[in-house]
């Protein structure tokens, strides 16, 4: 059964429901948060987080001061709306009862259980929460503008991966929630870069191991946390693909990034790291240029095979 709705749709639908709770993922970015806070703002409810934070959503959750649930008892509400997701395993596979969903990713594996769903691919779903509640004519404070431009702009890499709409989006909400863009960027700039992470990074970078593709370069490293800014990294300094891995008991969790160069040329991440969960009994997606999979394995043998799966396309896409 179809139970994809129309933003018009999607809107009305939720208004039935008095006690909403827009439920985020584990280690949850700025888009899933500052959509979340949106939502909230408009129909009531609730602000759930599985686990934790990152680091620039726990600024933004400060400087708004947003009051928040870890791990919240999800019973006590009459729907679940689960914000910027696609799958399970980013909500530690909790039991979810009466559900909906919103999200941007290219793949989701939640949907056949939802009540029913918006899916747009975009860059983020801070574009569909906009898009949505323009379209119904609310307004904006400026703490909706702030929060959902953080989410924009971090999950477009700083405009690395924007598109047209999700600059026009971006003004469009710089002018109607009276938001200046220093004050975005300030709020980004004030994140402080804690000492494990940079320990992190410097560990990713010595244990880089380097596969050339013609003259594409994949790195891979691993690293026991902030495998997804690692990822960031490698590529920061002249990967054109990374994987990064963080093994946690039998199962190994893996982050990749890619420049638009190699996006171009054919690598989709998600979709790569999609058909790798499924082989292997994990799950895997995401976007063209960031993705993850988490899945039963040796993190060695992992990594090989999604730079297998990269050096397929890039050296087949240059003959």
């Amino acid at each position: 059964m179809d139970n994809s709705v129309s933003r018009n749709e999607f809107y009305s639908l939720l208004t039935e429901f008095k006690n909403p709770l827009f439920l985020c993922h584990r280690n949850a970015d700025p888009d899933a948060i500052g959509s979340a806070y949106s939502l909230k703002e408009v129909f009531g409810g609730s602000i759930g987080i599985i686990d934790s934070v990152d680091r620039i959503s726990s600024t933004l959750i400060s400087r708004l001061d947003m009051k928040v649930l870890y791990n919240p008892d999800i019973s006590t509400y009459d729907i679940t709306v689960v914000v910027d997701t696609s799958t399970g395993v980013q909500l530690n596979n909790i039991k979810l009862e009466k559900y909906c969903i919103i999200d941007h990713h290219t793949t989701n594996t939640m949907l056949a259980g939802a009540e029913f769903h918006l899916i747009e691919h975009r860059t983020s779903t801070a574009e569909i929460v906009y898009t949505m509640l323009h379209e119904t004519g609310h307004s904006f404070s400026t703490e909706m503008g702030i929060a959902l431009i953080t989410g924009i702009i971090t999950d477009t890499g700083h405009f690395k991966h924007a598109t047209a709409d999700s600059l026009y989006t971006t003004a469009s909400l710089l002018e109607e929630s009276r938001v200046s863009y220093g004050e975005v960027l300030e709020l980004l700039s004030s994140t402080p870069h804690d000492i494990s992470m940079r320990i992190a990074m410097l560990k990713a970078a010595m244990r880089t191991k380097i596969e050339r593709a013609n003259d594409w370069i994949i790195a891979t490293s691993y690293v026991s946390s902030f495998n997804g800014t690692a990822a960031s990294t490698l590529v920061n300094i002249g990967a054109d693909v990374s994987f990064v891995a963080t093994p946690i008991g039998e199962m190994v969790r893996i982050s990749s990034r890619a420049r638009r160069t190699a996006i171009e040329k054919g690598v989709t991440l998600g979709k790569i790291l999609e058909e790798i969960g499924k082989t292997h009994g994990g799950t895997g997606g995401g976007h063209n240029g960031a993705a993850g999979l988490e899945v039963i394995g040796d993190k060695d043998q992992m990594l090989s095979e999604c730079v297998k799966h990269v050096k397929k396309i890039l050296l087949k896409r240059n003959l």
